[in-house]
């Protein structure tokens, strides 16, 4: 048993004979419960088998005060522990004593409390860097929603709690009355990370893996800082310690947006994004031309929301490919032909508008769901294709992957064959006069999905691998003219290169409520949109899209709007978008007014700031309901704040179709429109006008 006390009396005590660490005391009393052994390894055979060590089975051999020793039947695990200040820095090593491989490692795992904030007898929540941001406050939603705790497994699911994926940064945080448990793997390298949490027993398990890019019968040793280190503060204080660490040791290729020569200018632009397809009105439907076929049908509303919001325009289609919708990797020539479809280019551009599109990642399509004519079986068979698929241990190919749209499989990266494969299909599109292509579509965050094959040239697991070779596909395909996307925003080894991205924050319903802590980490490296806000649980209140909108806004996206029926604006894309419609008038005018802000005084801030901890505002709260039946509260006001060359101004919005009087607990200058042209001096109270935001700075 070691404590180890830092300056601020908080304190850590490992039981090193149990591999547990059994305490962690702070001014806010005890945060630990349960029982968590802090280290397990994966050990996987070539027949596809798997079996999982876990510190508490192990045999303890010795402690030198910094290097602990245990054995296993088939490893010896030597884990080293240093204090540095107000942290814990881990590493491992193993020696491998099997033909088998160790595919991953978990290191500073801890037990919290069973229940969080918002279930009876309660406290703390958990940040979780997933979609964009997310603080969980009750396992039981987290346990019951569709985007549960699963152990990762072949064939992916875009759903798993996979870093760089749906998960962009490599740490999680317990944050309980102020005080913070922070687990962070500090790994340049950015190798494939499983970042979770679940229920064991009466406490929930906090779980940092990394896969060890080892080989069968090789050993492990950890090359990069796993840090435990305890905070005091909020969220925004957690982000604060990775994003220093993430400072200081940027991606390759990587600046920030003030100082990059290589962006369109439409990006400081703030264009409105406005997405719909051109057939069917979801993505199962009947794939028939609906009312924005041919394409110039759609110019009319295209125009009409360009007067209304004061913005220029990004069209994103959706549908437009001429095989079959969501069938990659062949989406070439469009829907209705080449001819048409440049003809609709250069129309947009010649009304100073901008077009982007939808595009399905990195799949192989067999046979398309939504167009029985689109096969691919033979051209498969004849190119013995089954070589350069995501593939298990055994060889065996299976994709999960978009079932209700297709059936295929995933492509393979590392392969330079899926290289060539997608940069020729992708090129006509790319040189089709477009400003924007989501080419990740369905590779959330940009990277690729779990391979096991022993003949791709890569480590047989997931490994640093499907990093380097998505961003090698990522280069290759960006020819500098058109930005690249992905679903949901960027992960963290591709922000050089997926500089514009459908982010998915909405989700994060499911499980909790949505932080902008992706904003926070990197809004001054990319700017994203708000994305076509697919499964969007929300339950219909006027409020509803003005509300995600602001949203949007004060995390610093650029906004977008969902097309349904006839120009008319819907809450959102999901399983029938043109039957459910919002105010139009009402979401014009808070687009308007928000977008005012991007384009006047607040662009310095909002296009290239970096987020800051904002000034508490007071103020009431909305209600949703959400697909559970649970309700859902949000403060009637949004706001963050943004710093710029030393200055630092806070947004807040007003959603609601009344004024809203919020107060401060410091004096405030409120400026009140987008022109800094009225403005009151040293206020604790003040009234937003409705659908409208001000902006905000101290004294």
């Amino acid at each position: 048993m070691k404590t180890y006390t830092f300056q601020n009396g908080n304190s850590i005590t490992v039981d090193y004979q149990k591999a547990e660490i059994v305490s962690i005391k702070t001014e806010n009393g005890e945060l630990i419960a349960g029982h968590n052994p802090f280290y397990a390894v994966k050990l996987r055979s070539k027949q596809g088998s798997h079996r999982i060590l876990y510190g508490n089975e192990s045999t303890f051999v010795s402690f030198d005060g910094e290097t602990v020793h245990y054995r296993h039947e088939e490893i010896e695990v030597y884990i080293q522990v240093k204090q540095e200040k107000n942290r814990l820095v881990w590493r491992i090593r193993l020696e491998n004593k099997t033909g088998d491989m160790p595919e991953w490692v978990q290191l500073m795992s801890l037990g919290v409390g069973g229940k969080l904030c918002d279930q009876d007898g309660g406290r703390g929540e958990i940040l979780f860097p997933w979609n964009e941001g997310c603080l969980v406050r009750d396992m039981e939603k987290r346990n019951t929603n569709p985007f549960p705790y699963i152990e990762p497994e072949y064939p992916s699911l875009g759903k798993y709690a996979i870093f760089p994926n749906m998960v962009s940064s490599q740490f999680l945080a317990y944050i309980a009355e102020g005080s913070g448990i922070y687990l962070g793997m500090h790994d340049p390298e950015r190798t494939t990370k499983h970042i979770d949490f679940r229920t064991v027993g009466d406490s929930i398990c906090l779980q940092m893996r990394v896969f060890c890019n080892a080989d069968y019968g090789e050993g492990y040793e950890m090359p990069f800082n796993s840090v435990l280190e305890l905070f005091a503060g909020q969220w925004q204080d957690a982000a604060e310690i990775y994003r220093n660490w993430f400072t200081e040791n940027l991606p390759e290729g990587l600046t920030k947006i003030a100082q990059s020569r290589d962006l369109p200018r439409w990006y400081g632009q703030s264009p409105l994004v406005v997405t719909y397809p051109v057939r069917g009105r979801f993505d199962t439907d009947v794939m028939e031309p609906n009312c924005y076929y041919p394409y110039e049908n759609a110019m009319q509303y295209l125009r009409e929301l360009a007067e209304k919001t004061d913005s220029q325009v990004m069209t994103l289609l959706m549908h437009w490919e001429g095989t079959a919708p969501w069938a990659p990797p062949y989406v070439w020539p469009p829907y209705g032909g080449e001819e048409a479809f440049r003809e609709f280019v250069r129309r947009v551009h010649e009304e100073k508008m901008l077009i982007g599109l939808y595009c399905s990642g990195m799949g192989w399509t067999q046979q398309s769901n939504l167009i029985a004519s689109y096969n691919r079986e033979q051209e498969y068979e004849k190119k013995q294709l089954s070589r350069i698929m995501c593939s298990n241990t055994d060889g065996s190919i299976e994709s999960a992957i978009c079932r209700e749209q297709r059936r295929g499989y995933d492509l393979c990266p590392a392969c330079a064959q899926t290289k060539q494969m997608l940069e020729e299909a992708l090129r006509p599109v790319m040189e089709s006069g477009i400003d924007y292509l989501q080419a990740f579509d369905q590779n959330h965050g940009g990277s690729s999905y779990f391979c096991y094959s022993d003949a791709h040239g890569h480590i047989p697991a997931p490994g640093k691998w499907q990093a380097e070779e998505s961003l090698k596909l990522m280069k290759q395909l960006n020819n500098g003219k058109v930005l690249l996307g992905c679903e949901s925003a960027a992960a963290e080894p591709f922000l050089s290169q997926l500089k514009f991205s459908d982010n998915r924050y909405e989700l994060t319903y499911y499980i909790g409520l949505p932080v902008p802590l992706y904003s926070y980490l990197y809004h001054e490296y990319v700017n994203n949109f708000m994305g076509n806000q697919i499964c969007m649980m929300l339950s219909m209140e006027e409020f509803n899209y003005p509300y995600r909108v602001a949203y949007s806004f004060v995390a610093g996206d650029m906004l977008t709007v969902v097309l349904g029926e006839e120009g008319q604006i819907s809450y959102a894309w999901g399983n029938d978008c043109f039957k459910y419609h919002t105010d139009k008038n009402a979401a014009c005018a808070i687009l308007k007014n928000l977008n005012g802000w991007r384009q006047k005084a607040g662009k310095s801030y909002l296009h290239t700031g970096k987020m800051v901890k904002p000034i508490p505002l007071m103020c009431g709260k909305n209600r949703f309901v959400g697909e559970d039946g649970r309700p859902i509260y949000v403060d009637e006001v949004l706001t963050e704040a943004y710093e710029f060359e030393g200055q630092t101004m806070q947004f807040a919005v007003n959603y609601n179709n009344k004024p809203v009087t919020v107060k401060t607990s410091i004096p405030v200058t409120v400026y009140m429109d987008s022109g800094l042209q009225k403005k009151q001096d040293a206020v604790v109270s003040f009234t937003i006008p409705p659908l409208s935001a001000v902006g905000i700075q101290r004294g």
